[in-house]
């Protein structure tokens, strides 16, 4: 695999202050945190002044500078999607921590690396990751150390993060393929000398779902099907596994071998298994039978729709292709208020009901009911929401 993939090219120019080695709480290896939030400034452009905005306000530095936040704040912010805090917070505690705690830097490193990247800020968190591997010069990224080298390691989760932005951040995917391509042979390895056996398959599935994505992105089927059913041929009796396989097929457009796959599938589970109606469902998408799709995926969601967004989603947008798009956006709605974060903050959801927008009304009612949409998100949406789900152009 590695044959077909380009090396690493530099993620940045560098200059006197990209080069420059420093330790990993050096404050010049940050760069400026943006804290403006494009959900804050589309609300308050479309809104009437007079309306109370639903969102916090902006975070600040000096409300996080100077002291260490712990792991357990750290990890609310994340699971509250408070992406700008978490980043403060992040720098704040690698710059109160001692340069000889690599561990806990490189941890707090991770934080920092992955708010950036939650709220889009890939060009930033690409330079940030440039600066740390010159601060770790000598050091490998990677889990196979020679002997002699520093025992500096980059954790697991920075490496990926490190792999991702080189495609989100300049369209790399080739270099982001060859980073999880590498991963995905450390694991091998780990896996081979019985080295945490169940963390290192958790992780080698992760990474050729990563590879196939990455190999989908660089338009090259073929190693995205290799991929896949290199995975498939070592848990062949997984069939989430090969239902994933199947999925890939549709999405590169072959039907007939999607349904190869599927009914490997419903060898290895009950007909009325989940998994099996919504693959069956997915299949009467991809050839184009709306009415048996919405009803397969209502099956999957039963009476509590907000259990199963995914499937609930997919059920109310072939109302779209049956000609009712007001029952879309009627359904909708009732399913974000239902479960607001799962649902009225999923920029998926939202896309779907502008959509619906879109084919309703024209003109000022069309933004009148996006604005009034934007407000409920508002209301539910972490940082880093993206906007372009609103289809305002």
């Amino acid at each position: 695999m590695s044959s077909l993939l380009s090396g690493i090219r530099s993620l940045s120019p560098q200059s006197p202050t990209d080069t420059a080695r420093r330790a990993l709480n050096d404050v010049r290896l940050f760069v400026p945190t943006p804290l403006t939030d494009a959900l804050d400034d589309l609300v308050h452009a479309h809104t009437p002044t007079d309306r109370p905005t639903p969102r916090r306000d902006a975070p600040t530095p000096d409300a996080f500078a100077g002291r260490m936040h712990s792991y357990e704040i750290l990890n609310q912010y994340i699971v509250g999607a408070q992406w700008r805090a978490l980043a403060l917070a992040a720098e704040a505690s690698i710059l109160e921590t001692p340069a000889d705690e690599e561990r806990t830097l490189f941890k707090l490193w991770t934080y920092r690396i992955l708010a950036l990247c939650s709220l889009g800020h890939y060009a930033n968190a690409a330079r940030e990751i440039r600066r740390l591997e010159v601060a770790t010069m000598g050091a490998s990224v990677y889990e196979h150390v020679h002997p002699r080298s520093p025992t500096i390691v980059w954790p697991f989760e920075l490496r990926v993060l490190r792999a991702q932005v080189a495609g989100l951040a300049l369209d790399d995917w080739p270099t982001c393929a060859d980073r999880l391509s590498s991963l995905h042979r450390a694991c091998h390895r780990r896996l081979a000398r019985q080295t945490d056996v169940e963390l290192n398959q958790q992780r080698t599935v992760r990474l050729s779902f990563m590879l196939a994505t990455c190999a989908v992105r660089m338009r090259d089927a073929q190693l995205a099907v290799r991929v896949m059913d290199h995975l498939v041929s070592e848990a062949p009796t997984d069939p989430r596994l090969t239902s994933a396989m199947a999925r890939l097929h549709l999405q590169l457009g072959s039907i007939r071998e999607a349904e190869l796959q599927f009914v490997k599938v419903e060898q290895l589970i009950p007909p009325d298994d989940k998994l099996a109606r919504m693959n069956r469902a997915l299949y009467a998408v991809a050839s184009g039978k709306w009415e048996a799709a919405r009803d397969l995926f209502h099956s999957v969601a039963g009476d509590v729709p907000e259990e199963h967004v995914c499937a609930a989603n997919n059920a109310f947008v072939c109302e779209v292709y049956l000609g009712h798009p007001q029952r879309m956006l009627d359904a909708l709605q009732r399913l974000m208020v239902a479960a607001p974060r799962a649902a009225g903050a999923s920029e998926e959801l939202v896309f779907n009901y502008c959509t619906g927008l879109d084919l309703h009304y024209d003109g000022a009612k069309l933004r009148e009911e996006k604005a009034r949409k934007m407000v409920d998100v508002a209301t539910w949406a972490g940082d880093g929401f993206n906007t372009a789900s609103f289809k305002l152009q």
